[in-house]
């Protein structure tokens, strides 16, 4: 794992690199070159994770000088992709060297082939063009600003932001995007002409400095009804197993972050069958009872699978205070309250390891959330709903925000409409309340287009649940969950891998029937069904719970009290586009349990903590 940076027409600095020395500690050069008589600037900082020889050193040439490479990432099949190349005199290890050569000889076409979490630049001097290219499903990050003739990338938006060709903007429409959503889809940022690659794609900069943007894996969903639960589970199995061993590739010790739930305790499990030495695990909980603390479960599960186990509590001021920097890292305000205990964990586990696997991406792909419950429920039971006045229910339980949302997505009769609404946090009306007129128009702003692309590749004849895991595997999941863990992890030099995308096992899981992933109110039907195989009952059957987070307790004490002296804040973001009243309202509403707002107040501080922190930073 690693950074990248580099430029066209525009001058990179070691100062710049600097900037991501965290995501590679181990070496770092910047070159500078020419590509079809335009400066080319290509700079690496470098986790040593495979081959930590010189050998495995970046920006890496071709033995012809005319294809360079920066790459961020873990090809787990390039030994095999090697056998293709049996002309090629390697000179070390890497998988680095291995894709340079493939791209070399199967053009850029060849990145279908990658088994891995990946992101980088290619300079082919041949056709005269640099490509960039994010993994499947994005889980590393890539973010370019392009004006007139100039291209500057990185793996973290900060190289872009100090670029003197890039002038700070906040992005309003992005704005309305984030308050709906919590996120922002790609290619959508913050920050004005500053995009994130989206998953499955590569960007072209050609000798006319055009850009054009291509999936190279534009993936139609195709439901296979024909397969058997046994052979579901014997397939799922081999695929799993398949991908830890491959996932285990490294010149390093590889740990493990341990919730208490089923999903890393299968992965620990997996592990401690396929490694040679002990694993190391890692958990985080929160002083008090409740579902935020789940130490007791994940040192059950450590015992169980044998691990060396390590765990760390967490109080409030510890929290925040990682909160309040990890705005830095995630560079976008993602408003999701693991984060912080995700930052504390990764300090941990990078005292004993440089890689550790997680559980991450399992729930979308198998409907492992309670929301893909109430999404089947509203289908199977539509014709009823419809004649029946749901909006009591809001009245009847104002401190559900769940009820909130499914009554508000019951009113869409079209399905994206009904997916995007599920999701939504701010809804039209509440908008209404909250914005400025100056960005009023925003309020009846589709975010259909940021879906659509997606939604068109869904199986027409598949059911709507179905539809909506795939749709998550590719949006929220890769933009919002996958991109808060890379950044947090590698803010402390570790590589997080995650053993449930492995492409052919996502292959294999978005081809099974609906009533394979949820069977009545079991969730990630088939994961369960395997890991009877592999771990007693108790695991399998414990509450989902991993890395929650008290906020909601404390945003009716102190959190209440800081989000009103942010917005009160004489540079606040709120102060320019918010009506700083209707938040205060908001805040009282949920401390005296009234209404459940803590979701809408945790979007905004950490809208304001990220603009306090970062966009108003030179």
């Amino acid at each position: 794992m690693c950074g990248i940076a580099g430029s066209i027409n525009s001058t990179l600095t070691m100062a710049d690199i600097d900037l991501i020395d965290h995501r590679g500690p181990d070496y770092k050069n910047l070159i500078q070159d020419k590509c079809a008589g335009h400066d080319l600037f290509f700079g690496h900082t470098r986790l040593s994770i495979i081959d930590l020889s010189e050998a495995g050193n970046q920006p890496m040439y071709t033995d012809c000088g005319d294809f360079c490479i920066v790459f961020n990432g873990e090809i787990y099949n390039h030994k095999e992709l090697r056998t293709r190349l049996t002309h090629v005199k390697f000179r070390g290890q890497s998988d680095t060297e291995t894709i340079l050569y493939y791209l070399r000889e199967f053009g850029i076409e060849g990145v279908k082939d990658f088994n891995g979490i990946f992101t980088f630049a290619l300079l082919n001097k041949k056709v005269g063009k640099v490509f960039l290219a994010r993994d499947f499903f994005g889980v590393k990050p890539l973010y370019y600003f392009t004006k007139d003739d100039k291209l500057v990338f990185s793996s973290e938006i900060k190289v872009i932001k100090k670029n003197p060709a890039y002038k700070k903007e906040l992005d309003i429409t992005a704005l309305n995007t984030f308050l709906t959503l919590r996120y922002n889809p790609a290619p959508q940022t913050l920050f004005k002409d500053i995009k994130k690659l989206p998953a499955a794609t590569y960007l072209e900069f050609d000798s006319t400095t055009n850009i054009t943007l291509t999936n190279y894996w534009p993936k139609k969903q195709k439901v296979d009804h024909s397969i058997s639960e046994k052979e579901a589970v014997s397939e799922y199995k081999r695929l799993l197993e398949q991908s830890v061993e491959r996932q285990l590739l490294s010149d390093v010790p590889v740990g493990l972050l341990l919730s208490g739930g089923i999903d890393s305790a299968v992965l620990g499990y997996l592990m401690s069958q396929k490694s040679t030495n002990k694993i190391n695990t890692f958990t985080v909980g929160f002083e008090g009872e409740g579902n935020f603390n789940e130490l007791d479960d994940a040192k059950e599960t450590a015992r169980i699978i044998g691990s060396d186990h390590h765990e760390i509590f967490m109080n409030r001021e510890e929290y925040m205070d990682y909160f309040y920097r990890s705005f830095h890292h995630t560079e976008e305000p993602i408003a999701e309250p693991t984060i912080p205990a995700l930052y504390h964990v990764s300090n941990l586990a990078s005292k004993h390891v440089k890689v550790v696997l997680s559980g991450q991406g399992a729930d979308e792909p198998m409907a492992g959330y309670k929301r893909y419950r109430g999404e089947k429920f509203l289908t199977d039971y539509k014709k009823i709903l419809s004649v029946m006045p749901l909006s009591l229910l809001s009245k009847a339980f104002p401190n559900n925000s769940s009820i909130d949302r499914g009554v508000y997505s019951s009113k869409f009769k079209e399905e994206l409409d009904r997916f995007i609404a599920i999701y939504t946090l701010f809804v039209p009306d509440q908008k209404e309340k909250l914005y400025k007129n100056e960005i009023n128009h925003l309020i009846t702003e589709s975010q259909r287009p940021l879906f659509q692309e997606h939604f068109d590749r869904t199986d027409p004849k598949a059911d709507s649940l179905s539809k909506l895991l795939y749709l998550d595997t590719r949006t929220m999941l890769p933009d919002n969950l996958l991109l808060f863990n890379d950044k947090i992890t590698m803010a402390n030099s570790i590589e997080n891998r995650v053993p449930f995308l492995d492409i052919d096992l996502i292959n294999f899981i978005e081809s099974l029937p609906i009533e394979l992933k949820l069977k009545g109110k079991v969730t990630k039907y088939v994961h369960r069904k395997a890991a009877e195989q592999w771990l007693p009952a108790s695991i399998i059957n414990r509450k989902k719970r991993a890395f929650e987070t008290p906020v909601g307790i404390w945003f009716k004490k102190e959190l209440s009290e800081s989000l009103i002296e942010l917005i009160e804040s004489p540079q606040s973001l709120s102060r320019d586009y918010f009506d700083i009243s209707f938040i205060k309202k908001m805040v009282h509403m949920h401390v005296a349990r009234k209404k459940d707002y803590k979701k809408h107040l945790f979007i905004l501080l950490s809208l304001e903590l990220w603009y306090k922190n970062f966009y108003n930073q030179n």
